[in-house]
C-alpha cells in the first residue's frame, strides 16, 4: 500500500485537542478531587492566623483592693526592608520611648528581622501597628499591685502567660480565660495584612476571684514578723490569721533568711507543735467525760520518767488541776492525763482535729504533717504526742484546729476563696462557710476557751495580752530537729491566740523559727508579737473586724465602789487603790459607808514602807476585782498564783492580810 503523507492541519487540531483534553482533566483533578487541599493553601497564603490572648482574671482582697491586674499590651517587631517611609518609622519609635540605637537597628536594611525589646500600650502604638513593615503581637502583661507581704499569697505568671505558683496556679482554671484567634488578610505581595476580617473566635476574658485575705492586716502582720525575726536573729518565722467562724483566712505572712524559700510555709512545712497541742488532748478528756477541768493531778517537784525518758516542768507544783496544767504547760500534768486514753483514743483525738491529713485549701503543695499510726508506736509516743513532739503539723492545720475551739466545736475547711466573679460581674461563686465535723460540743470548746484565757491572764502567755480586750491563748516551745536528731540549742516557738476571747474574731498563730540568743520561749519572742498585731489590727481602719462585736466584747469601765473610811488606829497601815482608781478609806463607825468619787482623793496618810524583796508580806485583798486585774496584783506583792476554777475572784488561800513568804503560792479561788 503507498505511504500517506499525513495532513498537516489534522495534526495541529489533534494535538490541540489532546492540549485540551489535558487542561480540562487537570482542572477536574484540581477543582474536584483536590479542592480541599488547593483551598487549604490558598487561605494560608491570603490570610494570616493570628492569636489574641485573654485578659486573665483579676485577683483582689476582701475589701475589693486589686491585688494583682492583666493589662493588654503590644509588641513590635519590624522588616526594616519592608519599610516604607524609614524617617516617619524612626520619628515614632522614638516618640514612643524607643532607645536610639533600637531605632537605628529598625532602620538598618542590612538586618531582615528586628524585635523591639520594649511593650507598649495599644493607644500608644496605634500609628506604628498600621505602618508598611511593622508587625505588632498582642500580649497580655500580669502587674501585681502587692508587696512582699502577698507575694507568697499570689504567686507569680511567667513571660508566657503561664503561671508558676500561689494562688496564680491554684485558681488558673478561673483566671486564665480563654484565648481567642483571628485572621488578617494579605496583600498581593504577602508582605502585610492590608484589612482584617471576621474574627474567628473571640477571646474570653478570665473570671476575677476575690480572697479572703485582708490587705491591711497582711501588711501589719508583715511588718510585725520582720521586726521580730530581726529582733530575735531567727532564721524564719510565720503568721496566720483566721476567722474562726468561717474559715476564712485574713492573713498568711511568711519570711525565710533563705533566699531560695519560695511558696507559703504556712501550708508547706510541717513542725513539731510542742506545748500548742496541750488544748485539744484536754478537750477530748472533756469530750469524752475521762477529766473535768478541776480534777487534779499530781505533777510533783521531780522529773517524771516515761519509758526511759525524763520530762520536766518549768514551773513544778506538788499538783495541779487539768485547767492549771494548760495554764503553767506543764508536761508532766499533761502526759499523765493523757494516760487516760487507750492508744486509738488518743490517736483519734488529734486526728479528730485535723492533725495527720490535709484541709483542704486553694493553694499548691499543701503538706498533710505527720501523726503516725497507733500500730507504729513506740512506749514513749503517748507521753510524746500529749505535749507535741512525733507530731507534725503546718501552721494551717494548727490554726484551723484553734478555730474549732473558738467557734464552739466545728472543724472547718479553711478558705483563700471569698467570691469568683464572671468578666460581666455576675458571681458566679460565693464561700460558705463548709463543716467538716463537729469535733467537741460547744460546752467543751467554752471550757477549753476559758483555760486558754488563764494561760494569758496568769500563766505562761501573759506576754499576749491586751490592756482593753480579753485574750485567750497557748505557746509551745519545741525543739528542733537537724538530721534526725534534736540539737540543743535550736527551737521552734510558737503562740496561737483567741481575739477577743469570748467571740474570737481571730485566730492568730505566730511562729518564730530558731530565735538566737538565751530568749527562745514562745512566752518571750513569739507572744509579744502577737499582741503587737492585735494592737496593730485595732487600731486599722480596714482590718476585716466586726467593730460592733469588738466593742460589745470590751470590758466595762471599772466602777466606782462603796468604801469605808479609815479608823486613826489604820492610819498606820498600808493603803490600797481599789480597781477603779479610788483610795479606800474607813470611817469610824462600821456601818457606814460612802460611794468612792471617781477621780483619785489624796490624803495626808502615812503609807507602810513598800516590803524589801525576799521579806514575808501580806497577801492582798482582790475579792471583786477583775481577774486579770486580781492576778497582777498578786504578782505586784510578790506571790505565784494558781487558779482554781474560771470567773471571778472570790477569795484566796492563805486569805488576804495572811503575811505570807515572797514568791510562795497563793491559790486564787474563783467563781463564774
Amino acid at each position: 500500500m503507498p505511504y500517506t503523507r499525513p495532513d498537516r492541519p489534522a495534526l495541529i487540531h489533534l494535538a490541540l485537542a489532546i492540549f485540551a483534553l489535558a487542561i480540562v482533566t487537570r482542572a477536574a483533578q484540581v477543582q474536584l478531587w483536590q479542592r480541599s487541599a488547593w483551598e487549604a493553601k490558598a487561605e494560608r497564603q491570603h490570610f494570616a492566623a493570628t492569636t489574641m490572648p485573654a485578659v486573665r482574671g483579676t485577683i483582689f482582697d476582701v475589701a475589693g483592693v486589686p491585688l494583682a491586674q492583666s493589662r493588654a499590651l503590644v509588641r513590635l517587631a519590624i522588616a526594616p526592608r519592608e519599610v516604607k517611609n524609614a524617617k516617619e518609622l524612626a520619628r515614632e519609635l522614638r516618640r514612643v520611648g524607643v532607645d536610639k540605637d533600637w531605632v537605628a537597628r529598625a532602620g538598618d536594611t542590612s538586618r531582615a528581622w528586628v524585635a523591639i525589646p520594649k511593650r507598649f500600650l495599644p493607644g500608644d502604638a496605634a500609628r506604628l501597628t498600621s505602618a508598611v513593615g511593622v508587625y505588632p503581637e498582642a500580649i497580655v502583661e500580669r502587674t501585681s499591685t502587692q508587696r512582699q507581704a502577698t507575694s507568697r499569697i499570689l504567686g507569680h505568671v511567667g513571660p508566657d502567660g503561664r503561671p508558676i505558683d500561689g494562688v496564680e496556679l491554684s485558681l488558673d482554671s478561673v483566671l486564665h480565660g480563654r484565648a481567642g484567634n483571628a485572621l488578617l488578610l494579605r496583600d498581593a505581595r504577602g508582605s502585610k495584612p492590608t484589612s482584617p476580617a471576621d474574627t474567628a473566635l473571640a477571646p474570653l476574658a478570665g473570671e476575677d476571684v476575690v480572697l479572703t485575705i485582708s490587705q491591711d492586716l497582711q501588711d501589719i502582720s508583715e511588718r510585725a514578723l520582720r521586726d521580730a525575726v530581726d529582733r530575735t536573729g531567727a532564721t524564719g518565722g510565720d503568721i496566720l490569721i483566721i476567722e474562726p467562724a468561717s474559715g476564712e483566712i485574713r492573713a498568711m505572712a511568711s519570711i525565710r533568711r533563705d533566699a531560695h524559700a519560695s511558696g507559703s510555709p504556712l501550708v508547706s512545712e510541717p513542725f513539731e507543735p510542742g506545748s500548742t497541742i496541750k488544748p485539744f488532748i484536754a478537750a477530748m478528756l472533756l469530750e469524752r467525760k475521762k477529766a473535768r477541768a478541776d480534777d487534779v493531778m499530781p505533777t510533783g517537784f521531780a522529773p517524771y520518767t516515761v519509758e526511759g525518758r525524763d520530762l520536766h516542768d518549768e514551773h513544778p507544783a506538788k499538783e495541779l488541776s487539768l485547767a492549771d496544767v494548760i495554764r503553767v504547760s506543764s508536761n508532766i500534768g499533761i502526759a499523765k492525763f493523757a494516760q487516760r486514753f487507750t492508744h486509738a483514743e488518743e490517736y483519734q483525738a488529734l486526728r479528730d482535729f485535723g492533725f495527720g491529713t490535709q484541709t483542704g485549701v486553694a493553694f499548691p503543695a499543701e503538706a498533710s504533717g505527720r501523726l503516725p499510726a497507733p500500730e507504729k508506736w513506740s512506749k514513749q509516743t503517748p507521753a510524746s504526742l500529749a505535749i507535741g513532739y512525733e507530731v507534725s503539723v503546718t501552721a494551717l492545720q494548727l490554726a484551723t484546729a484553734y478555730a474549732a475551739l473558738a467557734n464552739g466545736g466545728e472543724l472547718l475547711e479553711p478558705t483563700l476563696v471569698k467570691e469568683i466573679r464572671r468578666a460581666d460581674g455576675r458571681v458566679r461563686y460565693r464561700h460558705a462557710k463548709r463543716v467538716v465535723r463537729r469535733v467537741v460540743d460547744a460546752s467543751v470548746a467554752a471550757s477549753v476557751r476559758q483555760m486558754l484565757i488563764g494561760v494569758v491572764t496568769g500563766g505562761s502567755g501573759d506576754s499576749a495580752g491586751l490592756g482593753s480586750f480579753q485574750v485567750g491563748g497557748k505557746t509551745g516551745t519545741a525543739r528542733r530537729t537537724l538530721d534526725g536528731r534534736y540539737v540543743k540549742g535550736m527551737y521552734t516557738a510558737s503562740f496561737v491566740g483567741l481575739f477577743p476571747a469570748e467571740k474570737p474574731q481571730y485566730v492568730i498563730l505566730v511562729k518564730i523559727d530558731n530565735p538566737a540568743g538565751d530568749k527562745f520561749f514562745a512566752s518571750q519572742v513569739a507572744a509579744p508579737v502577737s499582741r503587737v498585731v492585735l494592737q496593730a489590727a485595732i487600731a486599722a481602719r480596714d482590718a476585716a473586724l466586726d467593730r460592733g462585736a469588738l466593742a460589745a466584747a470590751a470590758p466595762p469601765p471599772p466602777k466606782p465602789q462603796t468604801v469605808a473610811l479609815p479608823t486613826s488606829a489604820e492610819l498606820d497601815s498600808s493603803s490600797r487603790v481599789a480597781a477603779a482608781g479610788t483610795l479606800v478609806h474607813r470611817d469610824s463607825s462600821p456601818t457606814d459607808t460612802t460611794t468612792a468619787a471617781p477621780y483619785v482623793v489624796s490624803l495626808p496618810l502615812r503609807r507602810a514602807p513598800a516590803p524589801r524583796p525576799g521579806e514575808p508580806r501580806a497577801v492582798p485583798g482582790v475579792n471583786g476585782l477583775p481577774l486579770r486585774d486580781a492576778v497582777r496584783e498578786l504578782h505586784r506583792a510578790g506571790f505565784h498564783v494558781q487558779l482554781a476554777g474560771f470567773g471571778e475572784p472570790v477569795s484566796t488561800s492563805p486569805a488576804a492580810g495572811v503575811v505570807a513568804a515572797h514568791g510562795s503560792t497563793v491559790r486564787l479561788v474563783v467563781a463564774p
